[in-house]
């Protein structure tokens, strides 16, 4: 077999072995997030701190594993799987894929390279082992913008369901609760845990504010910043609420009319390549024929 295919059956082989790597470790949604564990840990996400270089208190119970990446990479990940919804103990179920995926590939590997002199076998090898390395980050990172995105686009519908129930009589503690527990979107895990924490003993304006940090989303940083300032100027949340909507769903209607008018431009490529060419070749074709005839 050739160096070439060697390469192409190390680029097919890679993603499935580290899904069954991430399916053996159980990299699974987190579902109802045992908070009372986390909150032991940091009363706020990345604000506790063990003694050890400012980790959180989740970083710090991974032990040995914290060598495996640096602290600033550790943060990141931490935020990119709360974000993509994972449980409390992804991370350190990640940094086993982190290290155990490069092993993988490196033992398949070197049993493929071994019996081959060819210096593209080992360039393929090297390179199939950093990968291996850095695809969780990669795929935790995509995974986290697409709940982002997710996030953004219901949550003038989360707004309206607010309004809905503080209008019909509910306080706006127990709205919030009914919320996210029925919200079927990315939000709902994210409000639950909000909700956990503060039955837990946070204060509310902490897991509020906590719950603008770890998504890093500006509308809903603006949203949670505008219910404390509610709180503390005594300003009724159900008019906060209804505001915020009716100005985020423009909000949502201005980014969908912006996305819109990038269509054309991203057409513009595959027209050229794929549609005028073989436009050309009908049109170009008969003339062509015609043309040699006459000579």
């Amino acid at each position: 077999m050739s160096p070439a295919m060697y390469l192409v059956l190390a680029l097919v082989l890679l993603p499935a072995a580290l899904f069954a790597l991430a399916r053996a470790f159980e990299l699974v949604p987190a579902g109802r997030i045992d908070a009372s564990r986390r909150i032991a840990g940091s009363q706020r996400p990345g604000a506790g701190s063990d003694g050890a270089g400012g980790l959180s208190g989740e970083q710090a119970s991974l032990g040995l594993w914290r060598g495996v990446a640096s602290a600033k990479s550790l943060t990141t990940m931490e935020r990119n799987l709360a974000v993509a919804g994972k449980s409390v103990g992804a991370v350190r179920t990640q940094l086993k894929i982190k290290v155990f995926a490069p092993l993988l590939v490196a033992l398949l590997g070197l049993s493929v390279a071994s019996g081959s002199s060819s210096p593209m076998i080992w360039i393929a090898l090297l390179i199939g082992i950093v990968v291996a390395y850095r695809y969780p980050d990669i795929y935790c990172s995509s995974r986290a913008t697409e709940q982002k995105a997710a996030m953004v686009a219901s949550l003038p519908d989360v707004l309206d369901q607010l309004t809905i129930a503080i209008d019909a009589g509910m306080s706006f503690e127990a709205a919030f609760a009914r919320v996210g527990a029925t919200h079927r979107g990315p939000l709902g895990p994210q409000i639950m845990r909000t909700v956990q924490d503060m039955a837990v003993g946070m204060p509310r304006r902490e897991a509020y504010l906590a719950l603008a940090e770890r998504n890093d989303i500006d509308d809903l940083s603006q949203l949670m910043r505008s219910l404390v300032q509610a709180e503390e100027f005594g300003v009724p949340i159900s008019q906060v609420v209804r505001l915020l909507g009716d100005e985020m769903r423009d909000k949502r209607r201005q980014r969908a009319a912006a996305k819109a008018q990038t269509v054309p431009l991203k057409l513009m490529f595959p027209m050229m390549t794929c549609l005028l060419p073989v436009l050309f070749i009908i049109l170009l074709t008969p003339a062509v024929l015609g043309l040699s005839k006459s000579l």
